[in-house]
């Protein structure tokens, strides 16, 4: 099926493997691209991972490699370096997450690959920059948590010991950045006509990520403060307890608050000088939230969700993941669809949140086995039947 979306044209090669790089190649997938994953013999070690009902083909990998081709390539063999080297000359951009060292060893440094190519854009999505003493060492989500600061923050908000957010979050950041960077190079080859290597550092993006709210006294030299944004590091800061469960509720302007007083029968508190402007409310967010506590436990969850929407204060269920897939919203906008893959049968899966009014994307085909295209793919970049059987024989490809 021809692609319409609004990546339609460009090819993209994915030597990624986890989270990071294919989550990435995955957006480009749904908005039209055509991604080749290319993969060792072993193939992506998320095959394997979690909930499966054949070898190989895990939810998890499923959900990252929807609409992309694979094709097996050993770089430890010469010949597999020469096949990624034709399929270079052809691509707009490669993704990996190859340390520099073992980019090098592979024969997939930039300063080859655009000797082979000019217009190429290298995606380098890592653990940390080169540059830094920590430039060789190994990255996982886990380890970025940690280092970065977040698994202490959380820790922290919690009132216990260091604690990991319980999603691949480093490796999510990661991707929405490595997406963001090749998109405004693709922009600067399309002024230019030359290619670049971006290089994304799951380290330094964590930082920077965490860092736009809780960047606070240090942000000023000397420093007048602290680093981090209090409210925000709250344990009291989390959904308040009703009758009977829970909800979110976030009253912003001094509107808000004025109306959520009156909703309690509290005026008095809006004329109170701890509470009555923002920046006593910040000031003073540790008492302000445990009154709300207290407050929020006088209603059941139905009653105040309706009473703070129809004061327009905003305001949400909490949801547990399974709640998401029956979630009245979510089904009307289409976020979940059902499709039957080739060997895995009936399947779900999350589409692609972003909608685009012309270059409407289509669903293409479901993640492919491992090596499925790649007689295709080599089909595709000249080689022959006895070529590309050559190639099977001596384990090139797979």
């Amino acid at each position: 099926m021809e692609s319409t979306g609004p990546l339609s044209g460009l090819k993209v090669l994915d030597l990624s493997s986890l989270i990071l790089g294919p989550y990435t190649s995955k957006m480009m997938a749904d908005w039209g691209a055509d991604v080749i994953k290319v993969e060792p013999p072993t193939g992506d070690i998320t095959r394997n991972i979690g909930v499966k009902r054949t070898l190989g083909m895990s939810a998890i990998f499923m959900n990252l490699n929807l609409n992309k081709r694979s094709i097996v390539l050993d770089l430890k063999h010469q010949q597999s370096t020469a096949i990624l080297h034709r399929l270079v000359a052809d691509t707009d951009i490669i993704i990996h997450n190859y340390r520099p060292a073992a980019a090098k060893r592979l024969g997939i440094s930039f300063k080859l690959l655009s000797s082979i190519n000019p217009k190429l854009i290298a995606c380098v999505a890592i653990g940390y920059g080169r540059g830094g003493c920590y430039s060789e060492q190994p990255a996982y989500d886990d380890l970025i948590q940690g280092i970065s600061g977040m698994a202490d923050l959380n820790g922290f908000y919690n009132q216990s010991s260091p604690s990991y957010v319980p999603t691949a979050l480093a490796d999510k950041v990661g991707s929405l950045m490595s997406l963001s960077s090749i998109l405004a190079a693709l922009y600067h080859r399309e002024k230019t006509g030359i290619g670049q290597e971006v290089e994304v550092p799951m380290f330094e993006v964590l930082v920077s990520f965490l860092l736009v709210e809780h960047f606070t006294g240090p942000a000023f030299e000397p420093p007048i403060g602290k680093i981090g944004h209090l409210r925000q590091m709250l344990p009291s800061r989390r959904p308040f307890k009703t009758k009977d469960g829970y909800i979110c509720a976030l009253p912003y302007t001094d509107r808000h608050w004025d109306a959520l007083f009156n909703i309690m029968e509290q005026p008095a508190l809006f004329k109170d000088q701890r509470f009555s402007n923002v920046t006593s409310r910040t000031e003073n967010t540790k008492a302000l939230y445990q009154i709300l506590e207290e407050l929020f436990l006088k209603n059941d969850t139905s009653y105040w969700l309706k009473t703070l929407q129809a004061n327009d204060i905003p305001s949400a269920l909490v949801s547990s993941l399974e709640d998401l897939l029956n979630d009245q919203h979510l089904n009307e906008v289409h976020m979940f669809s059902e499709y039957k893959h080739p060997t895995e049968g009936q399947l779900r899966r999350v589409n692609s949140p972003v909608t685009f009014s012309k270059s409407v994307p289509q669903f293409k085909f479901g993640a492919p086995i491992l090596g499925e295209h790649s007689k295709e793919i080599l089909q595709d970049i000249g080689f022959d039947q006895q070529q590309i059987e050559g190639f099977i024989q001596t384990r090139v490809i797979a």
